[in-house]
């Protein structure tokens, strides 16, 4: 095409310049201003030949729509402006030949275009050198005529998976394979994912393109954005995760005053300086969290009774960021509690403060319901406190269905006043599914 277009505007030039020197008589010759703007129209017009014939052989005018639409728009105003009746035999066989040029260009711009777009790979993912270590999802979408193509190369034997996320349709696998090179004919529109599997940490190198089925279309490709969402068992590609169920203990939260030293003392009720609160442990649960509020005004907050909710909420938000949520017998457990429990503390005031002692033993808490020494009772070192303000805390269960918290309040001179929640923790698998937003 290159050559013919250079052999063509050598011969309109040359037709150009040989018109100059035609044989002129005194009656019918036309004016020098209208032979130069005849010549200089032709030369003109070959010059925008010249312009477009590069333009059509450079790549990066295809890169882009607005490169496309330029080659497009130098074709249309592509003309050689001549009255044929004005011309002589010479004159009018350089129109033909510049004609004839012209019509080979405007001919070779869509084709050009359909090659050098259509034909042409367009990458949606280029990935050299991908460390992988897990198995990698790349979604994408794609309409109906495109056609995908798949070049990967890794290390190792890999898996690699087709799918219409759409239709929730596997459409090709690629089991164990170091190379993979194949093309796949587009038939619906629709979000597309590729799913590769290292079997173990290697290195892939991923190149995944596609070739558009339309000029626009390759200039208006779409975006997609990967949502995690909550699923259930038997949905596409499901991931099941463990984590937990909670459940709230209290229907509203226990609110108990444990009165003064002093006061508990005059008052004959020798023990009004303390409380237990049983607290029962549905089948199953692993752990109780609790929150404890301490003030010396007995009045009530808003945020009383919501440390459930609140719980449920940063849980919800926890789920979807990729945090190990819930291991039996690993610290991925205590974790996620402290994660949870470090966003909801409850409001503390300096001058309150109280012990607290965790029995699990029915015979042990109501000895210090009693009135006994609690230096001489058998509680939880690990979950009591001395002196606590306000504060939030877990309780393994260890297999008890019942466990007990006591309260004291030391203080000589000020009552307490005591709000407690509480919220168990079943281990539970949970179920994540992606959904894929096309922007």
């Amino acid at each position: 095409m290159k050559t013919k277009f250079f052999i063509l505007s050598l011969c309109a030039v040359a037709l150009v310049s040989c018109g100059g020197n035609k044989a002129q008589s005194s009656e019918e010759q036309a004016t020098e201003q209208e032979e130069y703007s005849f010549k200089a129209e032709c030369q003109k017009t070959i010059r925008q030949v010249d312009v477009l014939q590069r333009k059509l052989e450079d790549p990066q005018q295809y890169a882009t729509q607005r490169g496309v639409e330029e080659l497009q728009r130098l074709g249309e105003e592509l003309s050689l402006n001549y009255d044929a009746a004005e011309l002589d035999s010479a004159e009018y066989a350089t129109a033909r030949q510049v004609d004839s040029l012209i019509r080979e260009v405007r001919k070779a711009i869509p084709y050009a275009i359909q090659q050098n777009v259509c034909n042409t790979p367009h990458t949606l993912i280029l990935k050299p050198e991908e460390l992988l270590s897990e198995t990698q999802e790349f979604p994408f979408y794609l309409e109906r005529g495109d056609k995908l193509l798949l070049q990967i190369e890794a290390e190792r034997p890999i898996d690699v998976r087709i799918y219409n996320t759409n239709s929730h349709q596997l459409l090709k696998t690629y089991a164990g394979k170091k190379i993979i090179k194949d093309s796949i004919a587009i038939q619906f529109g629709a979000v597309y994912l590729v799913e590769i599997n290292p079997k173990g940490r290697q290195y892939a190198n991923i190149n995944i393109s596609f070739k558009p089925n339309s000029v626009n279309r390759a200039f208006e490709t779409k975006t997609v954005e990967t949502k995690e969402v909550e699923g259930q068992k038997g949905d596409f590609r499901v991931k099941a995760i463990p984590g937990i169920k909670m459940q709230t203990l209290f229907e509203e939260p226990r609110k108990f005053t444990l009165r003064s030293q002093l006061k508990a003392t005059f008052s004959g009720t020798s023990n009004s300086d303390r409380a237990i609160v049983a607290i029962q442990v549905p089948a199953g649960a692993k752990d109780v969290m609790y929150s404890l509020r301490i003030s010396t005004n007995e009045g009530s907050r808003s945020s009383d009774g919501k440390f459930g909710d609140n719980l449920m909420k940063s849980y919800k938000r926890v789920k979807f960021l990729g945090i190990p949520l819930y291991e039996r017998n690993s610290s991925h457990g205590s974790s996620l509690f402290e994660l949870l429990l470090g966003e909801n503390q409850p409001p503390r005031e300096e001058e309150a403060y109280i012990n607290m002692y965790v029995f699990y033993s029915a015979d042990q808490a109501k000895k210090f319901q009693d009135g006994a020494n609690p230096a001489k009772l058998q509680y939880s070192i690990d979950y009591s406190t001395m002196g606590t303000q306000s504060c939030n805390g877990r309780i393994p269960t260890k297999g008890n269905r019942t466990i007990y918290m006591g309260y004291q309040n030391e203080r000589v001179r000020y009552n307490n006043y005591v709000w407690l929640e509480a919220v168990s923790a079943v281990p539970n698998t949970e179920y994540l599914k992606k959904e894929y937003i096309i922007k």
